[in-house]
């Protein structure tokens, strides 16, 4: 056996043991055995004591069994030069936390390994289903010690598809979905559901955002070891431990019917996770307003948008969230900010743009109206 096989063997055993007690101690704090504290992190997402406690865990044990890893976790603060290694550890204390906090038990413990920005090892254990799926380099997939293949499913129409129910409906779209199954309700946690695609259960999973690699490098491994195929919604491999730590969206579905998934989405505008390692460029609002010659009039057209409490009226859910797009001085350049920021959000029903045409002004101090 060659040493890095060996390597990977061992890896696996370590993994499979620890998802196991990290998934038991999981659950001492979702039956009230402990207390569980809750928190809201930067950007919104809750954190849970049990998430701390999980990842306290799995520190202990993965760093002390190889210390020459890497270690990327996401409640942990990242650090580029501990997580810049030839192998690295990956950890999602509890993939699906929103759940866990409900006592729904559509949740995961998801641990990994990442050898040169690839998925080699990876194991989900979702303790109150009673599922767990592991998968290694060449050693195949499993769910619960039974070997596991993904559908040879290879036509949109009649598919079982995973994602966001309004995403389908979507005004943006330049071609309608086909008619098609979707998940309903479908887990909130994307590790999970990469599992039901590696199992066959489903035909394939897409989410049209960015996602972090500790939401997806334990089921890309399971999913490819499955037949299967990961990738970005433009079709462009899982390429983890980058710069930021995260790719811009993923489609997870057989070979067959993965190339017709990203053709239709390929278009969305959505943003590479590694541009924002990048200098930042200046604002749309700004470069359109430049660029436009002084000899033409500049008429008002603003593009914004935010999330609404009814996709059946304008009413927001919180104005303080309002996302400004920018001011354009004509309608197409305003359509085109609207389309491609619209595009963007295809996979959040409620999340909508607008262009506003302010046609008359009013100036508070004088209280003259001026129309453009």
């Amino acid at each position: 056996m060659r040493a890095a096989e060996r390597t990977l063997r061992e890896d696996m055993d370590t993994l499979r043991a620890l998802a196991r007690e990290a998934g038991a101690l999981a659950i001492t704090y979702q039956r009230g055995g402990i207390e569980n504290r809750t928190w809201e992190k930067t950007g919104g997402s809750p954190v849970t004591e049990a998430d701390l406690a999980v990842n306290r865990l799995c520190a202990a044990r993965l760093q002390t069994a190889r210390p020459d890893y890497g270690w990327l976790s996401e409640e942990t603060t990242d650090s580029l030069d501990a997580r810049r290694k030839q192998r690295c550890w990956v950890v999602d204390p509890i993939d699906g936390t929103r759940a866990f906090m409900r006592d729904d038990p559509n949740w995961c413990v998801a641990l990994a390994v990442i050898e040169e920005g690839r998925a080699v090892a990876g194991v989900l254990y979702a303790p109150r289903q009673d599922r767990f799926y592991e998968a290694w380099t060449e050693g195949g997939a499993f769910l619960n010690g039974q070997a596991i293949r993904v559908s040879d499913c290879l036509a949109e129409a009649g598919c079982r598809l995973i994602t966001n129910e309004g995403m389908l409906e979507h005004p943006g779209w330049p071609e309608p979905w086909p008619v098609l199954t979707v998940a309903r309700p479908k887990p909130n946690s994307t590790l999970l559901r990469m599992g039901l695609v590696a199992s066959g259960e489903w035909d394939a999973t897409v989410t049209l955002s960015a996602k972090s690699d500790w939401d997806l490098a334990a089921g890309t491994v399971l999913v490819e070891q499955a037949g299967g195929v990961v990738t970005t919604h433009k079709g462009e491999p899982m390429v983890f431990n980058r710069t930021v730590p995260a790719q811009r969206s993923v489609i997870a579905a057989g070979a067959g019917l993965h190339p017709l998934l990203v053709r239709r989405t390929e278009f969305v505008g959505i943003p590479d996770p590694q541009e924002k390692a990048a200098p930042a460029a200046s604002t749309t609002e700004q470069k359109t307003m430049g660029d436009a010659p002084k000899s033409q009039r500049q008429l008002l057209h603003i593009v914004f948008g935010g999330e609404l409490k009814d996709v059946t009226d304008v009413e927001f859910e919180d104005l303080s969230k309002i996302d400004f797009i920018g001011a354009f001085p004509n309608y197409k350049d305003a359509y085109d900010a609207w389309k491609s920021a619209a595009q963007r959000t295809v996979d959040h029903a409620e999340m909508r743009y607008f262009i506003l045409h302010a046609h008359k002004l009013l100036d508070p101090e004088t209280g003259d109206h001026h129309h453009l």
